[in-house]
């Protein structure tokens, strides 16, 4: 029980008489005949000699001070129901205070109801946020504004992709790339798979996916760090040439930046890309990203 003003004090001892004489409660028990949660006063139902006679009274609202009082509910699931009640200890309530506080009353039950939800939303991004967290991954709902479920999770992406951008919440580049991870998701070609976006400093690899929402739901990110490295070629069938290319194709490096780094043609890179291609499954870098960047992190 809450009550105000906080000098209002119910002395300990005698808060068991209102659990004890709940039943010569009128208003406890019209609710709880009718499920009418409507503003109902004391004195609708007893006269105050009546209400006198009562040891709810002489046990409880005598010594705190009570004579009238008007209560009405917000909800009326049992056997917990939440109620607003008004107390007075010289004068009774109107009519017009009853018109007032049925007025309120559906505002003042949808707030409570919107909390109550709120309450559980929370609950549930908080534990979607210590599993994310506990995974070794970051989850940004691109709500507006942003909103991180993991602690620093903006930070991080500001570090590594850049700063937002004038016009938005997050850098021009990851603007693009959001850009065409939707256009991927509109194509009549509904197995195309969405390609990740990495970016590296100080030796630290991360790797961006886009996780798309369904109206109401707004999308997010999915921020990891990329800790292991293509050291075995078994893993994916490849042979060590193939799988050195693979790594550089992650990294976004074109056929041409490959080929240079490898000290090889880049007609070599392609053919080398076909057979990754045939070999995996797949067809277009964007695919064979995604399609590696999943078996590893298994």
């Amino acid at each position: 029980m809450v009550a105000e003003p906080e000098s209002f004090v119910v002395p300990p001892e005698i808060e068991p008489f209102l659990v004890e004489f709940a039943d010569q409660h009128p208003l406890i028990m019209y609710h709880a005949a009718t499920g009418d949660g409507s503003a109902k006063k004391i004195s609708d139902f007893l006269t105050r000699e009546e209400f006198h006679a009562r040891p709810l009274y002489q046990k409880y609202y005598k010594v705190v001070g009570v004579e009238y009082q008007m209560a009405f509910t917000l909800t009326g699931t049992h056997p917990h129901v939440v109620a607003l009640v008004f107390s007075s200890p010289h004068t009774d309530f109107t009519e017009r205070d009853r018109a007032v506080l049925n007025l309120v009353r559906p505002h003042l039950v949808q707030a409570w109801f919107n909390a109550k939800e709120q309450g559980h939303l929370r609950s549930l991004l908080s534990s979607a946020s210590d599993a994310t967290a506990h995974s070794g991954a970051a989850l940004i709902i691109l709500s507006d504004p942003p909103h991180e479920l993991t602690p620093g999770a903006l930070m991080t992406l500001y570090r590594f992709y850049g700063r937002p951008s004038k016009t938005g919440s997050v850098s021009s580049k990851v603007e693009r790339w959001i850009a065409d991870q939707e256009a991927r998701l509109e194509s009549p070609d509904r197995l195309e798979l969405s390609k990740p976006l990495g970016a590296e400093i100080d030796a630290r690899r991360m790797v961006l996916r886009y996780l798309p929402g369904r109206p109401p739901d707004p999308p997010a990110l999915l921020l990891r760090e990329e800790r292991r490295k293509f050291r075995s070629h078994d893993t994916l069938g490849l042979t060590a040439r193939e799988t050195e290319i693979v790594g550089l194709v992650i990294k976004g490096e074109t056929n041409v930046a490959i080929g240079e780094a490898l000290h090889v043609s880049p007609s070599t890179v392609k053919k080398h890309l076909d057979n990754i291609y045939v070999k995996l499954g797949v067809r277009g870098r964007g695919r064979l990203t995604a399609f590696v960047l999943d078996i590893l992190e298994r």
